[in-house]
Formats: structure tokens, C-alpha cells, sequence
């Protein structure tokens, strides 16, 4: 019984890989044409599977009636590793290529066994780590092994379809947003190419090989027994100390600006690994509370611009993080038929506005909402991690708290899952009085767009909440819409009919969708300025996009001018930039500006003639030194980019007591100097 219900689960996994590649290929303007090969290739993979199932206990019986199968079985055991590497670099190089497709297996074999020497050295190492752990784990050799190749091709799995999915590669950290992605993962699409089809068989033609073929055990209970396994212990410990020296000592970098282009080049496993070093959070150098309080001290001296009294003080403070809200008409050439945000571009009074530098690509909401609203900065944290997951503290100092201590209520909004992001518990934490989201929302306000609620509905319902207010009592209202998330495919559009048509040679369906959404955001922000314009009462409205959207690579070629992996560390800031406004209802400065998401929270309440606590007037006057902490490098007021491990002295100053600060003020465990933080 037990064998037929394993012969079952493989066929099915082999009917449901089979049903995934056919389904995907009906999905193209010309389905299994000129596919004869790679076909054929996967038919001789499913053929091979089905044998192995059916009869491969026979075929291992015969076998090792062989004298040379217990050596074969040792060679089995060492090939484990090498083989499972070309499987997982052959997705590897095959993620984020979905619009610009690998299409010869001989191009492919090329660009994995690319990887130099060392770094293939590297790989083996840490996967003959792995398998010795879970060799020690199982005792079965063949369980272990196969065991050991599914992880692998998880690993390579996941990190194809995070590339598929937001255009950037998945991270260690990203484990523990885990529980978002899967509250969304139902608007995309799981597709597998066929040339994905080729790896993805054999690699489980090779399990299932293992499974019927090995048959070395590291034995019986016995004295013999404990040799061998204190032996793979020890190859464990030696591997450990030797393979991830580098890790520790920290002699190799990974380059976070464009990860997976490293998982390429240098190997998913050992990049994945090495990234480990990611996790912890580290003392910045120099840190000490003394520190603090003397770059406390020598900023209070600092001569620079003091905050002057303003004329006016807005009652109402009103700032919405737009999903996904991307101006490419400021980038490059867009060949629609109609402008995409024309409100947008054309408020040229009371109105601050710019491009928006900020820490993500197509995902990571949270990350670009902590820097906006704490002024805590992403590039002193592990990279991939989300802050709201992990590091948040009470109170959380920020935004909420300064304008609550200044007499507003404060709200948060989001009309979607509040468990997102942990944002439940993080809200409270950060000072806010209120957080609706789809579980106190109220009937109305509801209408949506591609089932997700539309920006207009959730703008009224942020003019409801300002008619609905106390007389006199001033508002903070922060709002994280939804109407704009991916994916974009036809299967989301749920009766939405996109208008915007694109004149390119290709199509670009998924382009024509997120095109259309963010028209309809550009309307919904003019009404709601428009009813604000008519408001007694001072009204300061900011809106900012939180990420670019994925979307086909061909139309983001055609906006940037080249490919989107061929563009150099500074070419590739502008795929970390979105627009921002900064609009209120009486006369105020007009003025264009580029900065980066951890000084916008700061800039706001400057504008706004808000009082700030040290940490903030310190941003404030970082700003003008350092106008963009970009992802991987900055820039300076003079527009001149720079690497982040190679910048001037002066610069690498002015990081170095902003990190100190930040310290202090997000890990400190017993000398947070809380007045640099807050007003209470």
C-alpha cells in the first residue's frame, strides 16, 4: 500500500509539472512552435520518471547483484551536489527572463558552467554541508539525498517566481514576510516556460533515481556506526570552518543592488549562504551612547538653517503611500495614447514635488513605508529584511508619535488584510490612535477595481473621516492603498476594461493594465484636491508610490533604453524612484526636489511647521548634504553619485553618525536617549 501511494504522489507531481508547462505554453502567441526539442527533451525526462516509478525497485534489485554497485552507489552519493548545482543555475539563469526567454539548452549549459573556480568550490561546499546535515538527520543516505535535491529545487523554484513576480530576487529575509506573500500570491500567475521544464524533470528524474538506487546506510547501531556518523560530523565541522570562513569574516560581499545577477554569476547556494551574514544586526563602528550625545552636541551647534516659525500649521494632514504608483513618463519615452498621470504633472502651485528615492523593487511595500515614516534608513538593516517583521520597538518613534504629541489624531489605513505586514501591531506601537482596515472598514467605500478597492473609494472614505471629525481636532491620516498591486495578467482583470493602448511593436498586455490603474489613481487624487482646494480649513495632502510594479521587461526596455539587468549600479536608480506631491490648500512654497523615503516623513513635518525632535532636524539637515541614500550608493546636493563603499570622508562621516543615531534609537537595549526621538 505504502508503494502504491508513492508511485501515485510521483505521477501526479509529474501530471501537475506536465500540466503547468502545457498550460503556459497555450498562454503564448505561438504555442509549442519551434519547441520540437525542448519537447522532446522533457517527454525522454517524463518517460525515464514513469520507469523509475513503475519499475525501478526491479532495476535496483538487478543492479546490485553488480560488485561495483557499492562503489557506484559512493559515486551517486558525491554527484549528489555537482548535478543538483547545474539544475538549480539552469532556473537561475532562466529567472526574470520570462519576456526575453533562454531558448537553446546549449546557451544555457554555457552560462552554467561560467562560474569561476572558486565560486564553484564554494558551491559544493556549503551543499555537501547541507547534505551531511541531513544525512546526519535521517541516517537514510538515499531519503537525505533526495531530500536534499527537493530543498534545492525549492530554493531555485522560489526564487524564479519572486523574480517573476516583483523583478527582484528572493533574499533570505524575505522568509519572514512569508505570510503577506501568501495573502496576495493568488493574484499572480504560476507559469513554467518549457525550457524551466528541461531542469525542473530531470532534477526530479535524479530524486527519484536516488530514492530507487542508493542503497549505502550509514549502518546499524553499532561502534562502526558511531565512526561513520562522528566522521560526517567531522567533515561538517571542517566544511563549516573552511567554506564559510568568508562569510564570517566577512571578506566577500554580495552585491545587494542586483542579487540575483550574483546568484548567477557566483551560484544560488553559496550567494544564498553567504547571506547569512545578512541576518544579524551589527554595533555600527564607533557606536557608544557617549557617541550619541557628542554627535547630539556638535549637531545642535551645527550652523545650518534653523526651522523659522510658519505662517500657517495644517489642521489636516492627509498622506496616502499609492501602490505601486511609478511616473515612466519622467523616465522615458511612453507610446500611449493618452498621458498617464496628467493631474499629476500639471499642479505647479502650493506644491512640493519630485522623484522619490526608495529602498524596493516591485514589492516590499513595508520597506518604503518604515523609511517614510520612522526616518530610519534600510541601507543600516540586513538587506531583504522588512522591519516591520522583525525589529519594530515600543514605542516606535516617528511620524505618528511627533504629530500625536502635537495634539492630532492619528489614523492608519490600509482596505485590505491588517495582518499584513504586521502592521496590526506595528501600527499601535508607532502611536497611532486608529488602523482601519478590511475588518473595520464599514459597508460603503468599497468599490473596486480588479478586486481590489479602488483609490477613489478609499479617497472618499478618507474625505468621510475629515467631515465625520470633531470640531477643532486636527487629523493625521495615513493611508496605504491597493487598487495598483500586481500581477497585471488577464486573469486579474475581473471585468476591468483597461484604456490606455500602448504603440509598440510587441504587445505589452500586462504594461496596458498597470497603465490604465495608474490613470485612474492620477483622477482620483484630483478629485480628492479638488474637494480639499474648497476646505477652510489647512490641508496638507502628500502622495507617494511605494515601488515600481513587474511588469514585462520588454516595455521597461523600451522606457529605460537598454535592458533592465545591463544597467550599472548608478543606471539602475531610477528603477528605485517613484513620484511624490507634497500639495496643500493654502499658499505655500512651489518647489522640485529629489530626496530619498527616509527624510520624506521629516520633510513633511518641516513643511508643515511641525516642532522636531533632534533625530528629525538632524535628517533635515543630512538632507542637504545627502539629498539621496540610494540602494547601494548616494548622491550628493550636486547631483555627483557615488558607491556607498566608496565615498568621501566627509560623506562616509555623515552615514557614520546617522547609523550611530539610528542604533540607538532601533536596537539600544538600556541607554536609548529618548529626547533625541520624541517631544514627550
Amino acid at each position: 500500500m505504502k508503494k502504491l501511494s508513492q508511485m501515485f504522489c510521483n505521477l501526479l507531481l509529474m501530471a501537475v509539472i506536465d500540466g503547468l508547462l502545457i498550460y503556459t505554453e497555450l498562454g503564448t502567441a505561438h504555442p509549442f512552435q519551434g519547441d520540437t526539442k525542448k519537447i522532446l527533451l522533457i517527454a525522454i525526462g517524463d518517460l525515464i520518471w514513469i520507469l523509475l516509478v513503475l519499475w525501478g525497485d526491479r532495476l535496483s534489485d538487478a543492479w546490485h547483484t553488480c560488485r561495483i554497485s557499492k562503489a557506484a552507489d559512493g559515486i551517486l552519493l558525491i554527484l549528489s551536489a555537482p548535478v543538483m548545482i547545474g539544475a538549480v543555475q539552469m532556473i537561475t539563469w532562466l529567472s526574470g527572463k520570462r519576456n526575453k526567454s533562454v531558448n537553446y539548452l546549449g546557451s544555457l549549459l554555457k552560462k552554467v558552467t561560467s562560474l569561476s573556480f572558486m565560486n564553484l568550490i564554494g558551491n559544493l561546499i556549503v551543499c555537501y554541508v547541507i547534505l551531511g546535515i541531513l544525512i546526519l538527520l535521517f541516517r537514510k543516505i538515499k531519503t537525505a539525498s533526495a531530500v536534499f535535491c527537493w530543498l534545492l529545487i525549492l530554493l531555485a523554484l522560489i526564487n524564479f517566481f519572486v523574480m517573476e513576480f516583483r523583478g527582484e530576487a528572493f533574499f533570505l529575509l524575505d522568509i519572514t514576510g512569508i505570510g503577506t506573500a501568501a495573502d496576495v500570491a493568488g493574484e499572480y500567475e504560476f507559469k513554467i516556460p518549457l525550457m524551466l521544464g528541461i531542469p525542473l524533470t530531470y532534477s526530479m528524474v535524479f530524486a527519484q533515481f536516488i530514492l530507487k538506487f542508493q542503497r549505502l546506510e550509514l549502518g546499524k547501531k553499532s561502534r562502526k556506526n558511531l565512526i561513520v556518523r562522528l566522521a560526517f560530523l567531522a567533515v561538517f565541522v571542517v566544511a563549516m570552518a573552511v567554506g564559510f570562513r568568508p562569510l564570517i569574516m566577512k571578506q566577500e560581499n554580495v552585491s545587494l543592488w542586483n542579487v540575483n545577477k550574483e546568484y548567477q554569476n557566483k551560484g544560488l547556494v553559496y550567494t544564498f549562504a553567504r547571506e547569512f551574514r545578512f541576518v544579524f544586526v551589527e554595533e555600527p563602528e564607533g557606536y557608544s551612547v557617549d557617541a550619541v550625545k557628542k554627535i547630539a552636541e556638535k549637531t545642535e551647534g551645527d550652523p545650518a538653517e534653523r526651522q523659522q516659525e510658519p505662517d500657517v500649521i495644517p489642521e489636516n494632514i492627509i498622506m496616502i503611500m499609492n501602490e505601486s504608483l511609478a511616473d515612466f513618463e519622467s523616465i522615458g519615452s511612453v507610446r500611449s495614447d493618452v498621458e498617464i498621470l496628467p493631474y499629476i504633472h500639471s499642479i505647479d502651485k502650493n506644491v512640493t514635488h519630485g522623484s522619490l528615492h526608495i529602498p524596493t523593487y516591485g514589492g516590499g511595500t513595508a520597506r518604503s513605508e518604515y523609511e517614510v515614516l520612522t526616518g530610519n534608513s534600510i541601507t543600516f538593516l540586513p538587506s531583504g529584511c522588512v522591519p516591520y517583521e522583525l525589529y519594530v520597538r515600543t514605542p516606535e518613534y516617528g511620524m505618528a508619535d511627533i504629530l500625536k504629541s502635537q495634539g492630532y489624531y492619528t489614523i492608519a489605513m490600509h482596505p485590505n488584510n491588517g495582518h499584513n505586514w504586521n502592521r496590526d501591531q506595528v501600527y499601535p506601537q508607532m502611536g497611532f490612535d486608529e488602523f482601519l482596515n478590511q475588518d473595520n472598514w464599514g459597508g460603503e467605500y468599497q468599490d473596486k477595481l480588479r478586486g481590489f478597492v479602488s483609490d477613489q473609494s478609499v479617497f472618499d472614505k478618507i474625505i468621510s473621516l475629515y467631515k465625520e471629525k470633531e470640531t477643532n481636532q486636527k487629523l493625521f491620516t495615513f493611508c496605504v492603498t491597493m487598487q495598483n498591486h500586481g500581477g497585471y495578467s488577464q486573469s486579474t482583470l475581473k471585468g476591468y476594461e483597461p484604456d490606455v493602448k500602448l504603440n509598440y511593436e510587441t504587445e505589452y498586455p500586462e504594461a496596458q493594465t498597470y497603465l490604465s490603474l495608474a490613470r485612474e489613481s492620477d483622477k482620483a487624487f484630483q478629485n480628492l484636491v479638488e474637494y480639499f482646494e474648497k476646505v477652510d480649513e489647512p490641508t496638507m495632502i502628500v502622495m507617494f508610490g511605494d515601488h515600481w510594479p513587474k511588469l514585462e521587461e520588454g516595455f521597461l526596455a523600451e522606457v529605460l533604453g537598454k535592458d533592465r539587468e545591463k544597467l550599472d549600479l548608478f543606471e539602475s536608480q531610477v528603477t528605485y524612484t517613484t513620484p511624490y506631491v507634497i500639495w496643500t490648500n493654502y499658499s505655500s512654497e512651489t518647489a522640485e526636489e529629489d530626496i530619498s523615503a527616509n527624510y520624506l516623513g521629516s520633510y513633511v513635518l518641516f513643511k508643515a511647521g511641525i516642532s522636531l525632535p533632534f533625530y528629525n532636524q538632524f535628517l533635515m539637515k543630512l538632507k542637504k548634504q545627502l539629498p539621496v541614500i540610494g540602494v547601494g550608493a548616494v548622491c550628493d546636493q550636486e547631483g555627483n553619485w557615488y558607491a556607498s563603499e566608496d565615498l568621501p570622508d566627509n560623506y562616509r562621516q555623515f552615514l557614520s553618525d546617522y547609523n550611530i543615531l539610528e542604533y540607538n534609537n532601533q536596537f539600544e537595549k538600556k541607554d536609548v536617549i529618548e529626547s533625541l526621538f520624541t517631544l514627550k
